[in-house]
C-alpha cells in the first residue's frame, strides 16, 4: 500500500477475550454480536462498487461509512480453541507465523468471498519476504508509527526475495497492535495475538476506524479504505491481481517494547522475478 495509515486501536483486548462485550477506556460496555473467529462480516452496503470509488476518487458514499459502522460493531473476535501460550510476539516461532498467517487469510478471504473473489494463498516466500520486511524495519529502528512505510526497507527485503524491488510500495498493509493495561509490551498470549491481528483486519476493512467502541458511531473516524482496496482486490476496477501470496510478521521498536508492528504482505505472481529466491 503507497499511503500509511495508522491502524491502531485503545480498545480493551482483555474485554474483547472474553466475547460480546467490549469495554472501553471509560469503562462503559457495548453488547454485540459475536461473529466466528476466522471470518468477518461485510454488511450490505458495502460493495465492491463502493470500495473502488473510494481507491478511485477519496469519495466514501454514505452507505459505505454506515456498513462499515456496522462491520465495526457487529464483527467481534470469539476463540472457542483458546491458546493461553505466553510468547515474545517479535520472536515467533516459524510454526506460529504460520499458524497466525493462515489464520489472517482466513479472515481476509471470508470478506474476499462475499465479493466473489479469489482466495489469497499461504506462501512459505511471502512469510520470508514478511520476516525480512520485519527485520528490516527493527534493524533501522523504524514502525508503523512513522509518516510513512519504510520503502527502502521493504525494496530491500523485495530483492532479497526474488521479487521486483523497482515498483513501489505494493506489497504491504499494516498496522500496530493495540495495547491495553494488560497487554503493553511485546508479550501476550497467542488468543490475545489473535484477537489484536482480528482487529487489525477489521480496521483495514471498515474505514481505518481507530478509537474505542464508544466512537464507532463517529462518522469522522472512518477516513480510509485503501487497505481494504489491497485486501479485496477492490481499487481499480481491471487491474487489481486476481489472488496473492500471503505471509505475516512483526517487528518492534529498539527500547520500546509496547509498539508492535504488524506487516501483512500481500504477492501478485506478476512481480515474482526469481521463483527460486522467493522459494527458498
Amino acid at each position: 500500500m503507497r499511503k500509511n495509515v495508522r491502524l491502531l486501536s485503545t480498545i480493551s483486548i482483555a474485554a474483547a477475550l472474553a466475547g460480546g462485550a467490549i469495554t472501553t477506556l471509560n469503562g462503559t460496555t457495548n453488547n454485540t454480536s459475536t461473529v466466528k473467529a476466522a471470518s468477518i462480516t461485510l454488511p450490505s452496503g458495502y460493495t465492491k462498487k463502493a470500495v473502488i470509488k473510494w481507491n478511485q476518487t477519496g469519495k466514501a458514499s454514505k452507505a459505505l461509512i454506515n456498513a462499515s459502522k456496522k462491520g465495526m460493531k457487529e464483527n467481534n473476535y470469539s476463540d472457542a480453541g483458546s491458546d493461553n501460550t505466553l510468547v515474545n510476539v517479535t520472536k515467533l516461532s516459524h510454526s506460529q507465523k504460520v499458524k497466525l498467517s493462515k489464520y489472517t487469510l482466513s479472515l481476509i478471504n471470508s470478506a474476499r468471498y462475499q465479493l466473489g473473489k479469489k482466495s489469497w494463498t499461504y506462501k512459505t516466500g511471502a512469510l520470508h519476504f514478511a520476516d525480512r520486511v520485519a527485520n528490516q524495519y527493527y534493524t533501522h529502528n523504524r514502525s508503523c508509527w512513522d509518516a510513512g512505510h519504510y520503502v527502502p526497507g521493504i525494496q530491500r527485503a523485495a530483492k532479497a526475495s526474488g521479487l521486483n524491488s523497482r515498483v513501489g510500495q505494493v506489497y504491504k498493509d499494516e498496522a500496530g497492535l493495540p495495547t491495553s493495561s494488560q497487554y503493553h509490551t511485546n508479550m501476550r498470549t497467542m488468543s490475545a495475538l489473535k484477537s489484536e491481528i482480528y482487529f487489525n483486519v477489521k480496521q483495514m476493512h471498515f474505514g481505518g476506524f481507530a478509537g474505542s467502541d464508544s466512537q464507532m458511531n463517529d462518522s469522522s473516524r472512518y477516513t480510509e479504505w485503501e487497505h481494504a482496496g489491497d485486501l479485496l482486490g477492490c481499487r481499480t476496477k481491471s487491474y487489481d491481481a486476481k489472488t496473492k501470496y500471503f505471509g505475516i510478521s512483526f517487528s518492534g521498536l529498539k527500547g520500546d517494547s509496547s509498539k508492535v508492528s504488524v506487516h501483512m504482505m500481500g504477492v501478485a505472481k506478476r512481480y515474482i522475478q526469481n521463483y527460486k529466491k522467493f522459494n527458498h
